[in-house]
C-alpha cells in the first residue's frame, strides 16, 4: 500500500494529466439579466468583500489542494505568493501528513504559506475520518497544530465519505463526526468551516452543521474535479468488474448550483460555492444566487505547475470577468449583484420545487 506522501503526489499527477472533471454544475441554467443601460462605469465596480475579518479584493479562495511533499511545497509557495499579492483567500490541502509524520519537508510545505501569505485569509484543513477517532483533547491539539502551522484565520474540516469508500487506502469512518465538529466549533477561537470534496451538501446536512455552531460551509458540488475518477485512475484498473464500481458513482452527488440552494435554505453563515467554478462569470452567478464567495482549486494547481506567471494571468482574467459581469448587470458591489434579477432553467426549478427550497424559489419569483 502506498504511503500518504505517494498518495498526495498521485492525486496531483492524476488531477493534472487526466480528465477528471465530470457531471453538470447546472451553472448553464443560471441566467443573469443583461442591462444595456447599467448607468455606471466599469471603473465604478468594486468586487471586494470582507470575510472572517479579512478584506479580499475578490470574493475568491484558492481551494484546498496539496501539501506534504516536494511538489506540494512548490505549489503552495507559488499560490501563497499570489494569494498575498492579489488579496484572495487560500486553503491548504489536508495537513494530516504533517501532523502525523512530523518530518521537515511535510511541515515546511505548509509553513511556507504563512511565510509567503502573512496578511491574507488563510484556512487550515483536516479530515473527518481523522477527527472521528480522536479523543477531545487530541482533537483540539490537532486543530491547534494545523492552525498554528500556517497561522490560519479559520479551520476547514473536509467531508469525503464517497472518496474514502472508493480509495484503495480509504478510511470510511464517520461515526461521531458531528459531535466532534460541534466540540471543535465550541472550543476553538477561530471560525470553523465544513466542506465537501466534490459531491455537494444537502439542506439536511447543512441543518445539522448549523446546529453544531460552525461558521461556514463550502459545498464543493458535483460538476468539477471528481474524486471518483481520480481514485479510479490512481488504480489503473484493468478488471472491468472493479472499474464498473467506480463508473457507477461518476454522476453521483448534488450539482453545484443545487447544493448552493440546498444550503441557503437552512444556513445563515458564510457560504462558499465550489465545484466546477472556472470563470468570473461563474462566480457572479453563484454570488447572485446567494453565495458569499467562491473557491477554485484544480485550475490553480495546473497553472502553478507551469509557473507563477500563469497563476497570476489566470487570476487577473477571473477578476476582470467578474468585474465585467457586474458592470453588465449594473452592480457596483457584490451586495448589489445579489439583488439583481436572475432566471433558472427547468432542471433547477424542478429540483427546488421537489425539495421545497423556498428561498431560491422566491429569488426567481416562484414563491
Amino acid at each position: 500500500m502506498r504511503d500518504i506522501a505517494s498518495r498526495k503526489d498521485d492525486h496531483i499527477r492524476v488531477a493534472v494529466f487526466r480528465e477528471v472533471e465530470y457531471g453538470r454544475t447546472l451553472l448553464d441554467q443560471v441566467y443573469l439579466l443583461h442591462d444595456s443601460l447599467p448607468e455606471i462605469n466599469l471603473e465604478d465596480v468594486d468586487c471586494s468583500v470582507r470575510i472572517f475579518r479579512k478584506d479580499l479584493s475578490i470574493p475568491l479562495i484558492i481551494g484546498a489542494l496539496t501539501g506534504g511533499t516536494e511538489i506540494g511545497l512548490k505549489v503552495n509557495k507559488i499560490l501563497a505568493e499570489i494569494a498575498e499579492k492579489f488579496r484572495v483567500g487560500i486553503c491548504v490541502g489536508s495537513q494530516r501528513i504533517a501532523i502525523e509524520k512530523r518530518d521537515k519537508l511535510a511541515i515546511e510545505s505548509f509553513t511556507i504559506v504563512r511565510e509567503k501569505a502573512p496578511t491574507t485569509l488563510k484556512i487550515a484543513n483536516i479530515g473527518a475520518p481523522q477527527i472521528s477517532r480522536l479523543d477531545e483533547k487530541s482533537l483540539l491539539d490537532w486543530c491547534i497544530e494545523a492552525i498554528d502551522m500556517i497561522n490560519a484565520d479559520a479551520l476547514e474540516i473536509h467531508l469525503n465519505p464517497l472518496q474514502e469508500s472508493l480509495q484503495l487506502e480509504g478510511e470510511p469512518t464517520f461515526s461521531n463526526v458531528l459531535d466532534k465538529i460541534r466540540h471543535i466549533a465550541k472550543s476553538l477561537n477561530k471560525p470553523v468551516i465544513v466542506k465537501e470534496v466534490g459531491f455537494g451538501i444537502s439542506k439536511e446536512t447543512a441543518a445539522k452543521l448549523a446546529d453544531a455552531g460552525i461558521s461556514g460551509i463550502e459545498i464543493a458540488g458535483l460538476g468539477g474535479t471528481n474524486f471518483t475518477l481520480i481514485e479510479m485512475y490512481r488504480r489503473e484498473l484493468n478488471d472491468p468488474e472493479v472499474r464498473s464500481l467506480y463508473e457507477t458513482f461518476l454522476n453521483y452527488g448534488i450539482p453545484t448550483v443545487l447544493s448552493v440552494c440546498e444550503v441557503l435554505e437552512v444556513f445563515n453563515g458564510t457560504l462558499i460555492a465550489s465545484g466546477g467554478v472556472r470563470s468570473g462569470l461563474d462566480i457572479a452567478k453563484l454570488l447572485a444566487i446567494g453565495a458569499d464567495l467562491a473557491a477554485i482549486a484544480r485550475p490553480f494547481l495546473e497553472k502553478a505547475l507551469l509557473g507563477k506567471d500563469k497563476v497570476e494571468s489566470y487570476l487577473k482574467r477571473i477578476r476582470y470577468e467578474l468585474l465585467i459581469t457586474m458592470f453588465l448587470t449594473g452592480s457596483r458591489t457584490v451586495n448589489e449583484l445579489k439583488t439583481k434579477p436572475i432566471v433558472f432553467g427547468n432542471d433547477i426549478i424542478c429540483w427546488l420545487r421537489q425539495r421545497k427550497l423556498s428561498k431560491c424559489l422566491k429569488r426567481v419569483n416562484l414563491e
